[in-house]
């Protein structure tokens, strides 16, 4: 059986093209995140990787645990409201966050938010995408969003 140019590539090309299909699906994926609780926690920056594809804050708590979160893509944080680039935060630097845990409960989520020196930061990306509420939320005291429902507060899910 004798195979010719043409056919070869159009085979090649359909492979190659399920497998880019395939690779972008797993990706995209935020299926990890428990995308229904956002919650504030905080502590000192360990260490700030602004790498593609995702960024990564590494954050140490009060127990000295070091916690793993991610955000979006580099590329679309340097035009944010409040941009980030690869040194907005660094080692020592104390921030909160608002971040949406993993759901198997090790140590790490998404980000939504980081708080650092009054400037609210949003990294975030599909994985945890905070309601603008925190701002208000976080001036009473609410540590999650669960605290602040059971609290009678209401959400615009537009926003």
């Amino acid at each position: 059986m004798r195979l010719s140019l043409k056919k070869l590539s159009a085979v090649a090309l359909a492979v190659l093209t399920l497998g880019v299909v395939d690779f972008a699906v797993a990706h995209h994926s935020f299926a990890m995140f428990d995308r229904a609780r956002e919650e504030v926690t905080g502590g000192e920056v360990v260490r700030w990787a602004f790498n593609s594809p995702h960024v990564a804050l590494y954050i140490r708590d009060e127990a000295g645990e070091i916690f793993a979160y991610e955000g979006a893509a580099p590329a679309s944080l340097v035009t944010r409201d409040e941009p980030m680039n690869g040194f907005t935060f660094q080692p020592g630097d104390t921030v909160e966050l608002v971040v949406c845990p993993l759901h198997d409960g090790r140590n790490g989520g998404a980000l939504g938010i980081i708080i650092k020196d009054d400037v609210w930061y949003r990294p975030n990306d599909g994985g945890c995408g905070p309601n603008e509420a925190w701002e208000d939320w976080m001036s009473k005291g609410y540590m999650s969003k669960q605290e602040a429902l059971d609290a009678g507060e209401m959400i615009d899910e537009d926003m």
